[in-house]
This record gives structure tokens, C-alpha cells and sequence, in this order.
């Protein structure tokens, strides 16, 4: 398959493929095959200049579908800077765009009686890697920036733009209401 080496390209192939694909699954799977040819070339686009945040990492919207089929986000990483424990209301795949993350993937135990989350898998992704959330199976989880001393950079592709998700404790498994926030927007000329 040919490389996707612009984000206005990769805007089309997501277009593409949620006209073509009719379930989640297989819109999944053309995320993760369009998210893969393009991290090779992601460092030679505008997320290159994105700002990472001083108190947070942060969060840059690339494409807003219009008819709120699919998004993407990418975020800015400074060392030590991670997400809370969360959810997402769609379908996602995350891709390294540089740098190193980590992934915690959590699941619901009971211990001594009360509820809480344990840590069921963890990976550490570098450049290049992808992976998924598909709720409601898997997708409570916590990223990180899991190099010391290098900005990392991630990008995201969603089934819908993630307005509003779920902050989760990990001590008690309960859940609040959080609401997504942008540090930027990106402008886009799209390709026809």
C-alpha cells in the first residue's frame, strides 16, 4: 500500500474509509492500516510544530468530520506527562508519532470487598506503533509519556469527536464526567 505522507491525505483516506465501511470493526481496521502508512511520515508535517503544554500534555484537533463520523487529535507530550485513568464514547486507534508512550489498560476487581481497578496489560509503543480502544471491551486506560527526557508526540483517530468521557479512580472503579478541550485547531486545506 502506498504511504500517506500529508494530514490533508490522511483526512481523505479516513473519509474513504468510513464511506466504505459499514461496521466499527472494519472502520478499525482501515483506521489502523491509514494511521500506519502515515507515522512514517508524520514528523514531516505540521504536527512537527505543535506545542506541547507546560502544566499537561496537549491537545491539538487535526479534523472535526462534519457529520461527526470520525476525528483526529494529536497530542504533545512532555516528559512525565500523562492522562488520568479514562474512557472514550467511540471506537479509537492511537498511533506513536514519535517519541516513546506507555499504555495501561485497565480492568474492574473486587479486593476485600470494594471495588477498584487493577492494571491488566501494559505496553510501551515507539514511533511508528499503533494500537485500539473499542469500547465498552477495551478502553478504560491511562497514557504516558514514557520517556525521561523527550517530548513525544501521539495522534488519534476516533469514530466520533470526543466531546465529553469518563475520569475513573482507581481505588474505587467510580467514574466522573469530564468534558475534551483544545489547546489548538488545525486548519486543513484538503486534498479533493
Amino acid at each position: 500500500m502506498d504511504s500517506i505522507r500529508t494530514l490533508p491525505a490522511l483526512v481523505a483516506a479516513m473519509n474513504d474509509i468510513v464511506d466504505r465501511c459499514t461496521n466499527e470493526r472494519d472502520r478499525i481496521r482501515g483506521a489502523l492500516d491509514a494511521m500506519s502508512r502515515f507515522l512514517p511520515h508524520a514528523l514531516e508535517t505540521e504536527l512537527a510544530t505543535l506545542p506541547p503544554g507546560d502544566q499537561k500534555y496537549s491537545r491539538h484537533l487535526v479534523h472535526a468530520d462534519p457529520e461527526d463520523r470520525f476525528s483526529l487529535l494529536a497530542l504533545v507530550w512532555r516528559p512525565g506527562q500523562g492522562t488520568p485513568i479514562h474512557d472514550h464514547p467511540s471506537w479509537g486507534v492511537l498511533g506513536v508519532a514519535s517519541g516513546r508512550m506507555k499504555f495501561v489498560n485497565y480492568g474492574e476487581e473486587r479486593v476485600d470487598g470494594q471495588r477498584c481497578l487493577m492494571p491488566i496489560e501494559t505496553f510501551i509503543g515507539s514511533a511508528g506503533s499503533v494500537g485500539t480502544v473499542f469500547p465498552p471491551h477495551i478502553d478504560i486506560h491511562r497514557m504516558a509519556n514514557a520517556d525521561p527526557n523527550e517530548i513525544a508526540i501521539s495522534l488519534h483517530a476516533y469514530g466520533c469527536e470526543v466531546k465529553e468521557f469518563s475520569i475513573y479512580s482507581a481505588e474505587t472503579a467510580e467514574c466522573r464526567p469530564a468534558s475534551a478541550k483544545y489547546d489548538s485547531r488545525l486548519s486543513l486545506v484538503l486534498q479533493s
